[in-house]
């Protein structure tokens, strides 16, 4: 009898503490550990990266094992880019997933030159503007990703005209 392999997903957030766009994370992490085709990871890599929201014991969660220094800052922000990026390269998904507008600039920083699709999900206006660095890094890194999850049609077209990604 062979035995397939999983799936493997990797949500990644800063943290599932109490919000909105942690909320449904959970319960995307939820459904997909529903279905025995999926091995889910779950990686927390923000300054919290609390856990409010429920999640079923079969996720495979991931958390740097270093406490975020703000007084650090500069340090700290590069050891979290580093552990992204290899316990990307370890968990090896066959998807990931990454929620959060200001975040999702930073996942796709991490995964650059690494051969895994990246899905981001921007749930907020597509056009607001974030700030000089952070335009710079999306309108740069957008377009790396394998796709981009819009809540409306018009966030959709919108973020085709900004960035020229069909996903």
């Amino acid at each position: 009898m062979q035995i397939k392999n999983k799936n493997k997903i990797c949500l990644l957030i800063p943290s599932l503490q109490s919000g909105g766009m942690e909320r449904v994370m959970s319960e995307l992490a939820a459904y997909f550990c529903s279905k025995e085709e999926y091995e889910v990871h779950l990686v927390l890599y923000g300054l919290t990266r609390e856990i409010f929201y429920p999640i079923p014991e079969t996720i495979i969660v991931h958390k740097p094992i270093f406490e975020f220094d703000n007084s650090k800052r500069t340090w700290n922000t590069f050891k979290t880019l580093w552990f992204l990026r290899q316990k990307i390269k370890k968990v090896q998904p066959d998807t990931i997933l990454s929620f959060g507008e200001l975040w999702n600039n930073f996942v796709l920083l991490a995964t650059l030159g690494l051969k895994f699709p990246v899905f981001v999900s921007d749930r907020c206006q597509p056009d607001k503007r974030w700030g000089r660095i952070q335009e710079i890094l999306r309108n740069k890194l957008y377009p790396n990703a394998a796709g981009v999850i819009c809540q409306t049609e018009t966030a959709r077209k919108i973020f085709q005209k900004m960035f020229h990604n069909e996903n």
